[in-house]
């Protein structure tokens, strides 16, 4: 389960501008890895909600996993827009993330 109600607007906008650069299958395939994390055949059994992050059309996210009739916090990370930017993801400003090869788009880290 995915749950980008604080970031709808930034949401759009990547969406829009991963359209004109031909980078939205990528941008889609990202967040339908969150949408369907550890969920095994079981929906609903995690929730992904997405947080603003300083990162240009990046995102940070918190993974919550279903205890009972609740969520409890398992983990944090992020969903960053990758490329000429940030060097492709060298560690350096803006999104200060390492990518293992030169990346334009977005990559899941953790």
């Amino acid at each position: 389960m995915l749950d980008v109600t604080e970031v709808e607007q930034r949401l759009a906008e990547a969406r829009a501008l991963a359209d004109r650069i031909g980078l939205r299958d990528n941008l889609e395939e990202q967040l339908r890895f969150l949408d369907e994390y550890a969920e095994d055949g079981d929906r609903g059994r995690t929730c992904c909600r997405l947080y603003h992050d300083g990162a240009p059309l990046s995102f940070g996210f918190l993974m919550r996993l279903r205890r009972g009739n609740n969520f409890v916090n398992w983990f944090n990370g992020a969903l960053i827009f990758h490329g000429p930017h940030d060097g492709g993801g060298d560690g350096g400003a803006p999104t200060h993330a390492v990518c293992l090869k030169p990346t334009v788009g977005w990559t899941v880290h953790t």
